[in-house]
């Protein structure tokens, strides 16, 4: 059976057979998102929330490749240079956050980016797919 946005049956949201109904769905999404930020900018619960929520997601980045890596018991065509990259890149963000004594949440949101990339990288180790491949 045919899906559309136009249905509004959030059961079968992930089923929409035209890719024109999810960026429909991303603009309409966008759009709420923009005007609930413009009426709640003055409330500093919401500004807060709204910041603490986007370092969230940030922080849990690497999740989805942490546990596709778990479930698979591998790390084939995973790059270390990249992961290397995310780990380097996390570090130097963080430390940065701490050395200009930014707000904790941003600090213990980094540390949870270092964590996850080093956890990926001992994936690597511990599923020892070639390494010289993927350092290649």
């Amino acid at each position: 059976m045919s899906r559309v946005a136009k249905d509004l049956d959030l059961r079968y949201f992930w089923s929409l057979n035209a890719f024109e109904d999810y960026l429909l769905f991303c603009f309409a999404f966008t759009v709420l998102c923009a005007f609930l930020t413009l009426l709640l900018l003055d409330s500093v619960l919401f500004v807060e929330g709204l910041g603490s929520l986007a370092m969230l997601f940030d922080a849990i980045l690497g999740v989805p490749q942490l546990l596709q890596n778990f479930h698979n018991h591998s790390t084939r065509g995973m790059s270390v240079k990249m992961v290397l990259l995310w780990t380097a890149g996390d570090i130097f963000k963080t430390a940065y956050f701490v050395m200009n004594d930014s707000p904790f949440q941003f600090c213990v949101c980094g540390a949870v980016q270092i964590l996850i990339d080093v956890a990926i990288l001992l994936q690597v180790l511990y599923y020892g797919q070639d390494i010289g491949v993927k350092l290649g």
